[in-house]
């Protein structure tokens, strides 16, 4: 085995990457330990602003009332939901995603369905970045 002493290394040469503000060595009782250590409490975390977190929370109320919209149409209509229901099954994706648009939605999500049931991805973006997704799934069987 190949013995070196890692003081004699700049902090770049070592093959884990010690940090220059890291000790190399640190004490066990009286001894010292040859293994590098860098403490999982030492690491210096981001400054926190709040603020993309609060537009994608404010975002979200609007996915949640669309979301809560369609599903009180889908729960309290028959005929929307059978209609719904046969037209996903028989794979007529242009009107299953007209019968959402018509049901007074801002936010249409992208609808996709299986033989049991409904998918519906709600999502939003802020300027380039996604910033929030709401994934409902409606079974029929």
């Amino acid at each position: 085995m190949y013995c070196y002493d890692p003081r004699s290394f700049p902090y770049y040469a070592l093959p884990f990457q010690a940090y220059p503000h890291y000790s190399l060595y640190y004490s066990v009782g009286t001894r010292q330990s040859p293994f590098y250590y860098q403490p999982y409490y030492l690491r210096p975390f981001q400054e926190v602003n709040p603020q993309v977190f609060m537009t994608s929370a404010k975002y979200m109320q609007s996915l949640m009332k669309d979301a809560s919209m369609l599903l009180e149409r889908m729960a309290d209509s028959k005929e929307f939901a059978k209609q719904l229901m046969s037209n996903a099954q028989e794979s007529k994706q242009k009107l299953v995603e007209d019968q959402i648009k018509h049901t007074g939605i801002q936010n249409i999500p992208v609808v996709s369905y299986t033989p049991d049931g409904l998918k519906l991805v709600f999502s939003r973006d802020i300027d380039t970045m996604n910033c929030c997704n709401l994934t409902l799934t409606v079974r029929w069987m």
